[in-house]
C-alpha cells in the first residue's frame, strides 16, 4: 500500500474501546461483535451479481450488467476523483492546473472542439496481462467504426455519438445504407450531399458535412480531437463514460461484440481473472495500469446471487463473511432493527454510516407507451387490445387522469416507509423527469427550480404557490382540476365519450384494461406494493380504466426482452444522467430517443419529409380523432428539444427554454410520469469500505461504478471514523475551491496529485 494511502488509514486507527451494544442489536443465534471482531483482508473487494455479463466491448454496451465489471477493466478518457474533480485517465490532464478543463486550450472555441493527448504510458494487455501494446489514436479510430457500423455490429451507443459529434449521425446513416463501405471512404462520402433509398422505396438526400467526421488525430503529437455538432460545456463530463473509450482489436474486418473475455484487451485497474458464471467472478490489479500505485485492492470477487434475491440477500452475505459490505435495505425488518433501529437519525449500531451514492440523480418514471408491439406480433386478440390501447393512451385527459389519481407513495413507501415519519407522501417521490443536480446555473439555481417557474405558469396564479417540485412532494395525486381545468366527473365523462366513438367500450359501464409490466423476480418485494397502488385506482367509482399486471411473464429475461421490444402499455423504468445538462434527460425523450421504445414514438409514427411532419400511423389502425393533437404535441416537443440542444449555449437561457419544454411534457400533456428518487434520504451502509475514497460527487457515465481508488479497512468502519473521512474531504474541497490559481492542487502530500502529472 502506498504512504498517500496510509496517511488516509492513520485516522481510522487510535480508537481505543469497542462500544457497548444495546440489546436491540443482539438476537438469538445472532452474535453482532463477531461482525465487529472479524478481521477482512484489505486488498480483496467482495461484491456480489446477479446477472453474467454478455459483452467484454465497451463500444457494443451501454447495459449496467455490463459495465459494473467493464468500469473496473477498461479505463475511460477521463474520471472523477473523491474531491469531485475530473483528471485525465487514459489521456493526460492540463498541465496548466488554474484551468478546470482537462483538455488542450488550444483551439477551444465556444465550446465545441476537444483535444486531449494521449498518456504514454497509457497501454492495452490480454486478460492474464501478456500481449503489452501501446493506446494509439487507431483504437480511438476503432471505437468510432464499430459504433458508426450500427446496423452491422449491432452497437447500442449511437444515439449519444449522433447528439454530439460532427457528422457522426450522416455516418452512420450512409454505412447503414452503404455496409460495404471502406471507412476512410465513407468518411469521405458524407462531406458532399449524397442519396439513398429508403425502406419505403423513397430516394432520400442527406445534406454534406464539409468540414467532415468530426473525430480526428494528429497521431505525431499522440493527439484526439473532438469536434461536436454543437456547443457543449459539459462535453468533458461526457468523457467520463465509455462510448468515447479506445478499443482494440485483432482485426476490424469483422467488427462484432466479444462474449469471450479472453478474446478481448483491456486497459482499466483489473483484469478479468477467472469468470465462472452463476458461481464467481473474479478480477485481478492490473499490473499495467498506469495509476497502479493508487490502486490499493488487489482483487475483486463477484459473487453471484439469485436474481430472486430478497431485502436481506445482500445483509446474508456480509454478515456470513462473504461480501465487504452492504447498504441497509428498509425492507428488509430484521437487518433494519438490527443495525438502524426506530430512530432513523440516531442507528443503534456504532458501525454504520451515511454516504451519498450515485442513485441520487436517477430517475424512475413510468413510461406510457403509445404502441405497444403486439401490434405487429401479438395474437389476433392481443393484437386488437393493444390498438385499443394505443388509441386510449394517445389522449392527453386519459393520460391526465392516470398521472393523478395513481398514489404513487403506496408503491414507493416499500421503500420510503422507515423515512417518512408517519407521512402518507413518500419523502422518495420525484416530480420532475431531470433529476435535480444535474443542471445548475452560474448562480447556483438548480434547473429543477426552473422547470418548478414553467410550471407555476400553467396554473391560475391564486394557486401558483402550491408548486412544489422538491422531492418529497406529491404534484400529482388528484390535481386533475388544477392542471386540466376539468373536475373529476367531467374527466371521467370525456374519457368515456372518447373510448365509446374509438369503440375501445361498448357502453357506458363498460371497463378496458390497460397491461402494466413488472418483473417477476420481484413478486416477493415490490410487486405487491405496485400491485396495491394499481388496485386503488382500479377500485375508483365510476373509472372506465383498469390497470393491470401483464400476464405470462415468468422469467426475468422475458421482462428484460419485454421492456427492451416495448410490449406493455405500461412500464416503470430508471434513467441516469450520461453528462451535466438536462439535455442527457430529455434527449431521451425526443421521437427517436433512448427511451422511444418505452414511449412508442419510433413506432407509432410516419415521418412526410415533403411537410416535416409526423403523423400517427394509419395503417395498424392506431389513428383515432385525437391522434393529429397528439403527433402535433409530440413532434413540438421533439423539434424544440432538438434546437435547443443544438442553438443555444447561455446557459440560464438554455435552462429556462429546455424547462419550458420539461413543464409542459410532464403537467400539460402528461406523456411520462416522474415516479421515484432511486436513493433513500440515508443511505446506511455497513462495510470495510473506507467512505469517500472513492467518487461521491454527481458522478457520470462509468466514473460511478469504478472501484479504482477504493480503500478497505480490516475491520468495518464506524460511524465516527465515517465522519472524519467526511471532513477531511469536504475541508479539502474547500480549500482547493478557494485556492484559484491551483484548482487542481498538486499536492504531494495527498495520494490524488499523481492524477494530475503526465
Amino acid at each position: 500500500m502506498s504512504s498517500k494511502n496510509k496517511k488516509i488509514l492513520s485516522s481510522l486507527i487510535g480508537f481505543s474501546s469497542i462500544p457497548l451494544l444495546s440489546a436491540s442489536v443482539m438476537s438469538c443465534g445472532f452474535n453482532i461483535q463477531k461482525v465487529i471482531d472479524r478481521e477482512m483482508p484489505d486488498d480483496t473487494f467482495i461484491s456480489s451479481f446477479q446477472y453474467a455479463p454478455n459483452s467484454w466491448t465497451t463500444a457494443y454496451t451501454f447495459q449496467p450488467i455490463n459495465h459494473k465489471i467493464l468500469s473496473n477493466t477498461n479505463a475511460t478518457l477521463l474520471n472523477v476523483d473523491e474531491y469531485g474533480r475530473l483528471y485525465g485517465d487514459i489521456v493526460e490532464s492540463n498541465p496548466d492546473l488554474s484551468q478546470s478543463m482537462v483538455g488542450d486550450l488550444e483551439g477551444q472555441s465556444g465550446f465545441k472542439h476537444f483535444a486531449y493527448t494521449i498518456r504514454k504510458n497509457a497501454t492495452w494487455c490480454k486478460w492474464d496481462g501478456s500481449g503489452q501494446i501501446p493506446i494509439t489514436a487507431d483504437d480511438f479510430d476503432t471505437t468510432a467504426e464499430f459504433v458508426m457500423r450500427s446496423s452491422v455490429t449491432q452497437s447500442q451507443l449511437t444515439t449519444i455519438w449522433n447528439s454530439f459529434i460532427r457528422g457522426a449521425e450522416e455516418l452512420n446513416t450512409y454505412l447503414k445504407f452503404n455496409p460495404t463501405s471502406k471507412w476512410e471512404d465513407a468518411k469521405e462520402k458524407i462531406k458532399n450531399d449524397w442519396s439513398y433509398i429508403a425502406y419505403d422505396g423513397s430516394q432520400k438526400t442527406v445534406k454534406g458535412v464539409k468540414e467532415g467526421f468530426g473525430l480526428s488525430f494528429d497521431k505525431a503529437k499522440r493527439k484526439v480531437i473532438y469536434d461536436l455538432s454543437k456547443a457543449a460545456p459539459y462535453f468533458e463530463s461526457l468523457l467520463c463514460y465509455a462510448v468515447f473509450s479506445p478499443i482494440h482489436l485483432d482485426s476490424r474486418e469483422n467488427m462484432a461484440n466479444v462474449t469471450d473475455y479472453k478474446e478481448s484487451y483491456y486497459s482499466g485497474a483489473f483484469l478479468p481473472n477467472q469468470i465462472n458464471f452463476q458461481d464467481v467472478i473474479i478480477l485481478k490489479k492490473n499490473p499495467n495500469y498506469w495509476f497502479k500505485d493508487l490502486v490499493s485492492i488487489n482483487t475483486i470477487k463477484y459473487l453471484y446471487t439469485t436474481a430472486n434475491a430478497t431485502p436481506s440477500t445482500e445483509r446474508e452475505l456480509f454478515e456470513a463473511g462473504n461480501s465487504s459490505g452492504f447498504l441497509i435495505n428498509n425492507g428488509d425488518d430484521q437487518g433494519w432493527y438490527r443495525y438502524v433501529g426506530k430512530n432513523i437519525d440516531k442507528p443503534v449500531f456504532d458501525y454504520v454510516y451515511d454516504a451519498p451514492t450515485v442513485d441520487q440523480v436517477a430517475t424512475s418514471s413510468l413510461y406510457i407507451n403509445t404502441y405497444n408491439t403486439y401490434i405487429d406480433k401479438g395474437t389476433n386478440s392481443q393484437r386488437e387490445r393493444a390498438i385499443k390501447a394505443s388509441k386510449l393512451l394517445q389522449n392527453k385527459l386519459v393520460r391526465a387522469w392516470i398521472s393523478t389519481k395513481l398514489d404513487r407513495s403506496v408503491f414507493i413507501k416499500y421503500y420510503s416507509e422507515k423515512f417518512d415519519g408517519g407521512n402518507n407522501i413518500s419523502k422518495m417521490i420525484r416530480n420532475v423527469y431531470t433529476a435535480p443536480g444535474v443542471g445548475i446555473d452560474n448562480n447556483g439555481k438548480d434547473y429543477y427550480r426552473y422547470v418548478e417557474d414553467e410550471v407555476k405558469k400553467m396554473v391560475p396564479s391564486n394557486q401558483a404557490s402550491e408548486i412544489q417540485l422538491s422531492d418529497g412532494n406529491d404534484m400529482y395525486r388528484d390535481k386533475t382540476q388544477l392542471f386540466t381545468g376539468s373536475n373529476d366527473q367531467e374527466i371521467m365523462s370525456l374519457i368515456k365519450q372518447f373510448m365509446i366513438s374509438e369503440d375501445i367500450i361498448k357502453k357506458d359501464g363498460d371497463k378496458f384494461s390497460l397491461e402494466v409490466l413488472l418483473n417477476p423476480e420481484d413478486l416477493g418485494t415490490v410487486n405487491p406494493r405496485a400491485m396495491m397502488m394499481y388496485g386503488r385506482f382500479n377500485e375508483i367509482e365510476g373509472n372506465p380504466i383498469e390497470i393491470n399486471v401483464m400476464e405470462n411473464v415468468t422469467t426475468a429475461d422475458d421482462y428484460m426482452t419485454k421492456s427492451t421490444e416495448g410490449n406493455f402499455d405500461l412500464f416503470n423504468g430508471i434513467w441516469w444522467p450520461d453528462y451535466a445538462d438536462p439535455a442527457t434527460f430529455l434527449n431521451t425523450l425526443i421521437i427517436n430517443g433512448d427511451d422511444s421504445a418505452k414511449t412508442g414514438t419510433q413506432r407509432i409514427f410516419d415521418y412526410d419529409p415533403i411537410n416535416n411532419k409526423y403523423n400517427v400511423k394509419s395503417l395498424v389502425h392506431t389513428k383515432t380523432s385525437i391522434s393529429e393533437e397528439y403527433a402535433n404535441t409530440y413532434q413540438s416537443f421533439n423539434d424544440n428539444v432538438i434546437d435547443i440542444d443544438h442553438n443555444q449555449d447561455d446557459l440560464e437561457k438554455r435552462y429556462q427554454l429546455f424547462a419550458q419544454q420539461e413543464a409542459k411534457y410532464l403537467y400539460k400533456d402528461f406523456l411520462v410520469m416522474p415516479f421515484y428518487i432511486k436513493a433513500a434520504p440515508k443511505n446506511y451502509s455497513v462495510s470495510y469500505v473506507i467512505p469517500y475514497t472513492t467518487n461521491y460527487a454527481l458522478s457520470y457515465g462509468n466514473a460511478a461504478r469504478k472501484d479504482v481508488t477504493k480503500i478497505l479497512s480490516k475491520k468495518i468502519v464506524s460511524f465516527e471514523e465515517a465522519n472524519r473521512q467526511k471532513e477531511r474531504v469536504e475541508n479539502y474541497k474547500t480549500e482547493i475551491s478557494n485556492d484559484k490559481k491551483t484548482q487542481k492542487k498538486l499536492d504531494k502530500n495527498d495520494r490524488n496529485h499523481i492524477l494530475f502529472e503526465n
